[in-house]
């Protein structure tokens, strides 16, 4: 009877045995499940309204809505939402009442929500900080901007919360990229003197034509999101302004929204853009602010968009990390940025209007550091795949630093987040001669501090979400 257990305990664990090698335990079974959903909400501005800041006319009429494009992403109990609005702006509280209301409606906190502006001119810039400052009394413009701002936040709702009913399961992501044809170039262009000649969004002089493209990112690159071989969300990132022309009463979602629709209808594939460290590029080399310069720059960004499509690396998705940094950056101290010094602006009705909204975010910023109120970085990561959200008009420089100190991972890089701060750039523009960006910096030269920020984020360095 012993023998014959012995021989019975034996053979069971031979079995056992049998079993672990024929099916090991699944590693996978014990990974957690991401799933995403998609939303996609018309935010065009009511015409005829003094909607936003100022920096455009007053909208007249509609060639192209306005979208707020985004994901959401679930992995267990957590949420987290990347969300690219067709605005030029949004700063300051209008940025945290956005994200807090994109948190509720998707159940998870603020810090868990991506929201960024692509950056058209032909989109408002919503800043409520800045308006209470401007306005001493409540006026139309105002009133107005604000209403927007919360008839926004209701549709971003509405819309996140259909989503987390929506979900599809991803079993593996993608990463493209390709190069993009005669789109972006610098705007700082340096002359033999050493001195910085401008060169925007559009221009007629040959000479600027003429000019070298200068330091840019000339990659579009794309993160697809797949259930098995199903493409289900393709997510672009391509650093440069996205005008090619405006400041005629128009709304329009530009170069970069007419490419993303046209994908989006061509490949009945979900299609979200976003704008990279753009701050100092721009079309200016090729785009003369024509509709015939227009159709081409969007020709060539399509035509990369769709080529980035044609060699994708698939790979079954790996857990999802967010974490994030509290950055306070210092406030500009040069004489024409000092609270003084706006506040004069503000009183004297002399003052040209422009100089009046670039007082009153000045003056929203320097608020918000007596306050001592950070700026958030975000990541998400898979694995190598990593995405930076950041704050600002960052010089393409940021990107092209961080791309060079993390030759191993797969990086998209989001700019145009809070921008409040507005222009981003490297320590030597503060002392260039010439060049428009450092002219609208409200932030003493930060280069080290943004530098650091991205690294913390690229080295799994940040705090946890």
């Amino acid at each position: 009877m012993t023998n014959q257990r012995a021989i019975s305990k034996t053979l069971g664990i031979s079995l056992l045995l049998i079993l672990f090698v024929v099916a090991p335990p699944s590693l996978s079974a014990a990974e957690p499940t991401i799933q995403i959903g998609t939303f996609s909400v018309d935010i065009t501005p009511e015409l005829n309204q003094p909607i936003g800041m100022g920096f455009i006319p007053i909208p007249k009429t509609v060639e192209h809505p306005l979208l707020a494009k985004g994901i959401l992403l679930k992995q267990g109990d957590h949420a987290y939402v990347l969300c690219a609005l067709d605005w030029m702006e949004v700063h300051n509280e209008s940025y945290d009442f956005l994200r807090a209301e994109i948190a509720k409606a998707a159940n998870t906190t603020a810090s868990c929500v991506a929201l960024q502006c692509l950056h058209q001119h032909t989109g408002p810039a919503i800043d409520s900080t800045a308006q209470k400052i401007q306005f001493p009394t409540k006026s139309p413009r105002q009133m107005a901007s604000l209403k927007y701002e919360q008839d926004v936040a209701r549709k971003l709702q509405a819309a996140i919360k259909k989503a987390t009913q929506n979900l599809t399961t991803v079993t593996h992501i993608g990463t493209s990229k390709c190069k993009v044809d005669r789109v972006a170039s610098n705007r700082r262009i340096k002359q033999p003197d050493g001195s910085i000649k401008v060169r925007s969004s559009s221009t007629k002089i040959p000479e600027l034509h003429a000019a070298p493209e200068g330091i840019i990112d000339p990659w579009l690159r794309t993160l697809s999101f797949y259930a098995q071989s199903k493409p289900l969300v393709q997510i672009h990132y391509y650093a440069t302004h996205p005008q090619s022309f405006y400041g005629d009463a128009r709304i329009s979602y530009d170069t970069v929204g007419i490419a993303r629709e046209q994908l989006q209808q061509k490949s009945n594939v979900f299609q979200v853009y976003f704008t990279g460290c753009g701050g100092n590029t721009a079309m200016g080399k090729y785009n003369n602010g024509s509709r015939k310069a227009r159709n081409e720059l969007t020709n060539r960004l399509s035509q990369a968009m769709e080529g980035s499509l044609d060699h994708i690396e698939r790979t079954p998705i790996e857990p999802l990390q967010w974490q994030t940094v509290d950055v306070n950056f210092p406030v500009r101290r040069a004489p024409e940025f000092l609270e003084e010094r706006n506040q004069q602006i503000l009183k004297n009705p002399k003052s040209k209007y422009s100089q009046v909204i670039k007082a009153a975010i000045n003056l929203a910023w320097i608020e918000r550091a007596k306050k001592n109120e950070t700026i958030e970085f975000s990541c998400l990561s898979f694995g190598k795949v990593k995405i930076l959200h950041l704050p600002g008009e960052p010089f393409v420089e940021f990107q092209l630093a961080a791309q060079k100190r993390h030759p191993e991972l797969s990086l998209f890089v989001a700019g145009y987040g809070d921008c409040g701060m507005s222009y981003i750039g490297t320590d030597k523009a503060y002392s260039d001669r010439g060049g428009y960006e450092q002219t609208w910096s409200f932030i003493d030269p930060s280069e080290a501090l943004f530098l650091d920020s991205m690294s913390q984020l690229l080295n799994g360095k940040g705090n946890n979400h």
